[in-house]
């Protein structure tokens, strides 16, 4: 009996397939700039907040928003204006991806990241 078990849960197992993560870094257009801000989507394995963390293109974000096997968070991030006011900011935003993605901090030490004034 125990076999039967063991192959129901093994087949059950087999069927998940890690999604393909494919990373991405923005590249700021000049409507961005006239915005003063980009959104940045991020994510990590919901069971492991020692994995790394990626940043992805809005549509794959999509797809990892409602997946219960990955933690993902989108933040705005200022890239234009006085620099302290553009830290102040970023690292705001940093501070509520953090919530979900608890070392997005580290992802993410250049607050001045695209910035331009």
């Amino acid at each position: 009996m125990s076999l039967d078990r063991y192959k129901q849960i093994n087949k059950l197992s087999s069927s998940f397939k890690p999604k393909k993560i494919s990373p991405f870094i923005p590249t700021p257009t000049d409507k961005d700039y006239r915005n003063g801000y980009i959104k940045r989507y991020f994510i990590q394995k919901a069971n492991d907040s020692g994995s790394p963390i990626y940043e992805v293109k809005r549509t794959s974000f999509s797809s990892f928003d409602n997946n219960p096997f990955y933690k993902a968070t989108s933040i705005l991030w200022r890239i234009k204006g006085p620099n302290e006011d553009v830290k102040k900011s970023n690292n705001a935003s940093v501070q509520i991806g953090g919530e979900i993605i608890k070392n997005l901090y580290l992802y993410l030490p250049n607050l001045l990241q695209f910035h331009k004034k």
